[in-house]
């Protein structure tokens, strides 16, 4: 895939990061490497994270505190209060990530079950902060 630069030329995408808005970066974190993600990337390197990424099957989820965003860059980031997107997990077994997602801390907002077809289960869980988490298994 490439995109067109200002100059005219043409650059690749070199890889795909999602970012979710956060009040607590590090609950954010905690909660998916519970998941089995594992961080990638941490700023500042000490003292309270404003920006810390997770990482899983090539893709980053970043955590980025929502008064830093808007102190930095004006981004008019409010912490989120209805959901308007979701991050999709891939994984082998629904059943028992949901599980580890509700003890992490996560809230389930629908328990394992088979898509009508029978090609796919999955479940729907909230992150602390209210991020929507949707997990999905392929069935043989």
């Amino acid at each position: 895939m490439s995109d067109t630069r200002a100059d005219g030329e043409v650059g690749e995408i070199t890889g795909v990061q999602v970012n979710l808005f956060c009040s607590d970066v590090e609950r954010c974190a905690l909660f998916f490497e519970a998941l089995g993600l594992r961080r990638a990337f941490r700023f500042p390197p000490t003292g309270t994270p404003s920006k810390l990424e997770v990482e899983g099957a090539g893709v980053r989820v970043g955590f980025d505190a929502v008064d830093v965003a808007n102190d930095v860059a004006d981004l008019g980031v409010v912490p989120p209060r209805d959901r308007s997107a979701e991050v999709a997990l891939w994984v082998s077994d629904v059943d028992a990530l949901h599980a580890r997602a509700v003890a992490a801390g996560g809230r389930s907002l629908r328990a394992p079950m088979d898509g009508p077809d029978g090609r796919l289960r999955y479940a729907w869980v909230l992150d602390p902060e209210g991020h929507q988490i949707k997990l999905l298994q392929r069935r043989q």
